[in-house]
């Protein structure tokens, strides 16, 4: 299966479609979102007394999921993704994986496919909508390639499992991975490895094809909607032509998405202040260290 065709996450483009038409209800909105990735160039829809062309709605659509993405600023974001990547990265090597790390390196994990998810999509509908918005196209890509590679570093640097001893190894090897996770806060997304250093970590996506000119945006766009389609349990037995669609059973706009992600963002802040990790572990781990090198200097 290729990235993102399980479409865990494709709810995030749904939830922005209704706050880009909150006039219209939720099933409704996903109806323009089905038609606008199926579509012809030629399409429109017309609802509220008003007619929107299929690029329009991508372009919608595209600002929307960014935006979804920043629950303060993008830096900040930024800032406390890394804040709590380092912070799995130290308390899944302090000597012991307990159920509590593991259950917040699991939902760290989730909430960084499902920004992945939700930034990928945008940036494919404004490569379709808007290609030579080179700036912002270039801005979502660094923004994908950076957690990328966050999540490549947890995976790579903590256990898939709970209840487990971390030996002095892992420890050691854990270590100058949180002191680089700290020391990029300070950069903000805009920083790069060198090709040697993505190499060393494993943590390599400068070169991934979906992220390429040629990779063919419009028709992962109409592939992940049909897949989305065949995975859904509850297909609607008819679906409203997009001159039809209704206005009733409106709501006011609800940014879903960005709550979520600044809710899970906060839990996990939160978590960490409370100091999870055993203190005397740590401690004996660093003495081991110190010990070690008083010997090689004798």
């Amino acid at each position: 299966m290729g990235r993102y065709e399980n479409c865990t996450h494709f709810d995030a483009l749904y939830d922005a479609a209704e706050n880009c038409f909150p006039s219209i209800s939720r099933q409704n909105a996903c109806t323009v979102v089905r038609e606008v990735m199926l579509a012809p160039n030629d399409y429109e829809v017309e609802f509220s007394n008003k007619t929107y062309t299929k690029t329009q709605i991508m372009k919608m659509l595209a600002k929307e999921l960014a935006l979804s993405c920043v629950y303060e600023s993008p830096e900040q974001t930024h800032f406390d993704i890394l804040e709590n990547a380092a912070n799995i990265i130290k308390h899944m090597n302090d000597g012991y994986v307990s159920r509590e790390d593991y259950q917040e390196r699991t939902e760290f994990l989730e909430m960084v496919e499902r920004y992945e998810f939700t930034l990928f999509t945008a940036f494919c509908l404004l490569r379709v909508a808007s290609p030579d918005a080179t700036e912002r196209l270039e801005e979502l890509r660094l923004n994908i390639t950076r957690l990328r590679e966050i999540r490549d570093l947890i995976r790579n640097y903590t256990r898939d499992t709970p209840d487990v001893e971390i030996d002095r190894d892992e420890y050691e090897r854990a270590k100058p991975i949180y002191k680089m996770l700290k020391s990029l806060q300070s950069l903000g997304y805009n920083y790069n490895f060198s090709p040697k250093e993505r190499s060393s970590l494993d943590i390599d996506h400068e070169d991934d094809n979906d992220l390429t000119e040629s990779f063919n945006a419009e028709n992962w766009l109409k592939r992940i909607m049909l897949l989305e389609l065949r995975f859904e349990v509850n297909i609607p037995a008819e679906l409203t032509t997009s001159t039809e669609v209704s206005t009733e059973n409106s709501k006011p706009t609800a940014n879903v998405l960005t709550e979520d992600i600044g809710e899970r963002i906060a839990k996990l802040r939160g978590t960490y202040n409370k100091r999870r990790f055993d203190k005397n572990r740590f401690l004996v781990l660093e003495k081991a260290e110190e010990s070690s090198s008083d010997d090689e200097k004798h």
